[in-house]
């Protein structure tokens, strides 16, 4: 495979803040999984709902850019021997210790703040989070498995507390198949530095170095079947209450598949929202499938 060029994209970011890049707001797309319950649970139309829904999601951001300030002053080493994390505010020297980890901490106390005026149910998700995240920082990432495992774990948080927010109950299997599809987009992730980096790989995430082509293959395999058995079998189950939901299950399998090709051959899957923006059949099937699930879920049984 040829080599992937490294973009420079000092251009784009030197408009923004030093502080607010340490944010990186364009990973809140992740938070999205907040709403999933608003969507699923047919309270999109709940106004109450919606507004609970909207101060999660402010809530998990906040959350996930502490973790992210964190991660980066534990990594700010790594971060600077790699060809685009050197760029990073910290790294960089755009941003110095004292600063970031007083920002980490006003991050923090806002989500929590955000999180107790919703209840308490919601504030032990969040809770649960920031604990998970900044273990995942000081220990998780440096053992091989446990780190895509605990990424994934830090999705299912998300999709749970978005039903504490608005007092749903759960569905088992969208649990199920979140937790999956989590696991499977991280997995890609290692993947994708994997070949991005290849010998220097070890050198910026010292867990590459425990795993091989071989087992990730394996591993990755494993998580797109359990993806795809998981989501059939939650639209199954959820079609007592939408006849046509199960119908979007090609959607997904497509969308899954696709991803995994992309990473394989494109060279993307490093940064998970790429693949949205730069390839056009995957970007056209996860339209397709928002589309189909909320006509199935809004326009009658």
């Amino acid at each position: 495979m040829a080599e992937i060029p490294v973009q420079d994209d000092r251009s784009a970011t030197s408009a923004i803040p030093a502080w607010l890049r340490l944010m990186r707001p364009r990973q809140w797309s992740k938070n999205l999984l907040v709403f999933a319950a608003l969507i699923f649970a047919d309270r999109l139309l709940s106004l109450d709902s919606v507004l609970l829904a909207l101060m999660g999601f402010a809530s998990f951001c906040l959350a996930s850019s502490s973790a992210y300030v964190v991660n980066d002053l534990l990594d700010v080493e790594r971060d600077r021997l790699h060809p685009t994390k050197c760029r990073r505010p910290i790294a960089s020297g755009e941003v110095n210790t004292r600063t970031a980890i007083a920002l980490a901490l006003v991050l923090t106390i806002g989500s929590l703040v955000i999180a107790a005026s919703i209840g308490w149910l919601f504030t032990a998700a969040v809770v649960a989070y920031v604990v998970q995240v900044h273990f995942y920082s000081m220990v998780g990432k440096h053992i091989v498995i446990l780190d895509t495992m605990l990424v994934a774990t830090g999705f299912v948080l998300r999709a749970v507390g978005g039903a504490f927010a608005i007092d749903v109950p759960s569905s088992k299997w969208f649990i199920v198949c979140t937790f999956f599809a989590a696991l499977f987009l991280a997995l890609s992730k290692r993947r994708a530095e994997m070949l991005a980096l290849r010998d220097e790989a070890a050198r910026t995430r010292s867990v590459l170095e425990q795993y091989t082509d071989t087992t990730l293959a394996a591993y990755t395999a494993t998580a797109i079947a359990a993806t795809t058995i998981s989501y059939a079998l939650y639209a199954v189950d959820a079609s007592a209450h939408s006849a046509r939901l199960p119908l979007t299950v090609p959607f997904v399998v497509f969308a899954v598949f696709r991803y995994y090709h992309v990473v394989e051959t494109a060279g993307l899957g490093e940064r998970p929202e790429d693949v949205f923006f730069e390839d056009r059949p995957f970007r056209i099937c996860v339209i397709a499938f928002s589309l189909a699930a909320l006509a199935a879920l809004y326009l009658g049984a």
